[in-house]
């Protein structure tokens, strides 16, 4: 990452300079190779994405929906279609871009699609208006053009957060203790996590202690119970999480 000017602003609906620089020293997307991801956005004028993590690059010639299973596959995580039926289902989190969440991050998607923008909430320095045009900065110097003003951005990301937060206190209740979303997360000291830290799904769990995990590993079993009744020759068994 030396190589690139992180002044420089990524626009995924154009094909900059800065672009070139990024594709240039970014690897190939190995999903057991990436921890937590800070953003992934789409590659304009070509299929494909560039995943940034932290203070690496990596590029995936799929969409970012892909790009998501992949890595949600390769650590054992949710599913992100079945988990996106039981987030609606609860009533509480919306019904359209639904976050993709796994008990260590979040990532909420600023666009409808399967090819938008993502990106993680707490890796979020500020999002600010110049000339009409919204931008979004990341705590390693990452610039980007936002496809949403910065309150839209901030909903999503609070439903990233929330449901991060629940998902934390189903799976390590015995060694984080905290009575209200807040206390699952660590919010860094930046002008957008403390407009996250006031929104009223960071101040109360809005599911039961468990319920998350009762309703997924109800609707897995569900899904595979129909496959194998359908064709059970068919059936992968390394996908069954």
């Amino acid at each position: 990452m030396s190589n690139i000017r992180f002044e420089e602003l990524l626009d995924n609906r154009t094909r900059t300079r800065a672009w070139e620089d990024f594709l240039a020293v970014a690897e190939t997307f190995d999903p057991l190779m990436v921890e937590e991801i800070s953003c992934i956005i789409p590659i304009p004028d070509q299929l494909g994405v560039l995943i940034i993590a932290e203070n690496e690059v990596f590029i995936n010639r799929h969409t970012a929906a892909v790009t998501l299973q992949q890595f949600a596959l390769a650590h054992n995580f949710p599913d992100y279609s079945t988990l996106c039926s039981v987030l609606k289902d609860t009533g509480y989190f919306g019904k359209y871009k639904i976050p993709w969440v796994c008990p260590y991050f979040s990532l909420c998607p600023l666009e409808g699609g399967t090819n938008g923008v993502w990106v993680n909430p707490l890796k979020i320095e500020n999002i600010y208006t110049v000339d009409g045009l919204h931008y979004i900065q990341l705590l390693n110097g990452v610039k980007l053009i936002s496809p949403v003003k910065r309150y839209p951005a901030l909903l999503r990301g609070e439903i990233a957060c929330g449901i991060l937060a629940a998902i934390r206190q189903e799976n390590f209740h015995f060694t984080l203790l905290g009575n209200r979303p807040i206390d699952y997360l660590t919010l860094p000291n930046t002008d957008f996590a403390r407009s996250l830290a006031k929104r009223p799904l960071l101040e109360r769990f809005v599911t039961r202690k468990g319920e998350l995990h009762r309703r997924y590993q109800q609707a897995r079993f569900l899904h595979y119970y129909d496959q194998l009744e359908g064709n059970p020759h068919t059936l992968h068994w390394e996908n069954w999480q």
